[in-house]
């Protein structure tokens, strides 16, 4: 169950690096919670490093700040003690993750700190708050301003220099006069290198996305990442008749009798990762679709070995990688 677990939670934290900003539905933000915080009852170190990885390396901040939260929680709920003034502090990395963070405990915790949550957050604080820090990220316009978080949770300054700078900004709270911060560009992490996909990748490209979409060099650079890699171009039948054999599934099964593959990769535009494309390749190989349509994509579409998301996004080859990892318990950290 432990396993299980984690890789289904990995599944769900690496989904998010291929739909751009996570935006958390209701339901999609409980299941996250729900696993973030089973998973830090059953293997808190795990989670832990989890969490910072999803802060440092795939830069997704909501869905860190929101676990680390979670961790902490779930920790005071189970009465156990200890890392959870670590984590808070490890996914804190922006100058105004701290307030963010504050605006999510709020919400959904209540305005009551806990001693780990004020200790974590000050750790950061005497990292992150800076005079050039205040320039950029006191916004006069939020409910919680810099000082608001300050008065919070009383983090000692690390110097005399710093001690001034605190006083100032708690100051600048009452200042209707204060200039609002120039607004500073998101932390982001350097950019992974491009993984190498070890085996044999079925890689199908659909003529008509070809057509419209140009993504020639998508297939390419999919193709120069593989150990070994076999390129069929498909066309989509357009017909109603549902009795019709698909052309998409005779491709992928013909192909299977030939030569088994390690994975299938299908570049598309709009098709679905439906029951029948799904039984047409084992169920223990990975089969991917990355739809190139012009939508909006919030998250990957994910299970054990199926994933299916938007694959114009610089993350997407890298996540192929990661979610094959995961579902061999090889953590990226």
């Amino acid at each position: 169950m432990g396993r299980r677990l984690q890789r289904e939670l990995f599944r769900m934290v690496v989904s998010d690096l291929v739909g751009g900003e996570p935006n958390f539905h209701a339901e999609r933000l409980a299941h996250y919670v729900s696993l973030v915080r089973r998973s830090t009852v059953q293997d808190p170190e795990w989670t832990a490093q989890l969490l910072r990885w999803t802060r440092h390396v795939a830069g997704l901040d909501y869905t860190a700040r929101a676990g680390a939260a979670e961790f902490l929680s779930a920790r005071l709920a189970a009465g156990q003690h200890g890392m959870s003034r670590q984590v808070i502090d490890s996914v804190l990395v922006d100058p105004l993750d701290p307030t963010w963070l504050l605006y999510y405990w709020n919400y959904n915790h209540g305005r009551a700190l806990p001693k780990p949550l004020k200790r974590g957050i000050s750790d950061a604080v005497r990292r992150l708050y800076t005079e050039e820090s205040v320039r950029q990220c006191d916004r006069t316009w939020m409910d919680l301003r810099l000082g608001d978080v300050l008065n919070r949770v009383h983090p000692k300054p690390v110097d005399a220099r710093q001690a001034e700078l605190f006083r100032h900004i708690l100051d600048r709270r009452y200042d209707r006069d204060a200039v609002d911060g120039t607004p500073a560009g998101r932390w982001k992490p350097p950019a992974p290198p491009l993984p190498r996909l070890p085996g044999h990748t079925l890689l199908l490209a659909e003529l008509d996305a070809v057509e419209w979409f140009e993504f020639d060099e998508t297939v390419e650079l999919v193709a120069s990442r593989c150990e070994r890699a076999e390129i069929v171009r498909w066309r989509r039948e357009r017909s109603y008749h549902p009795r019709e054999p698909d052309e998409l599934r005779k491709v992928v099964r013909e192909r299977f009798r030939r030569r088994r593959h390690d994975r299938v990769l299908v570049i598309t535009q709009g098709q679905e990762l439906d029951r029948s494309l799904s039984s047409s390749v084992p169920r223990n190989v990975p089969l991917h679709v990355w739809d190139l349509s012009d939508r909006n994509t919030q998250w990957a579409s994910v299970s054990r070995h199926r994933y299916r998301h938007d694959g114009t996004k610089d993350a997407a080859l890298w996540a192929l990688s990661l979610f094959e990892a995961g579902e061999q318990g090889l953590w990226p950290w």
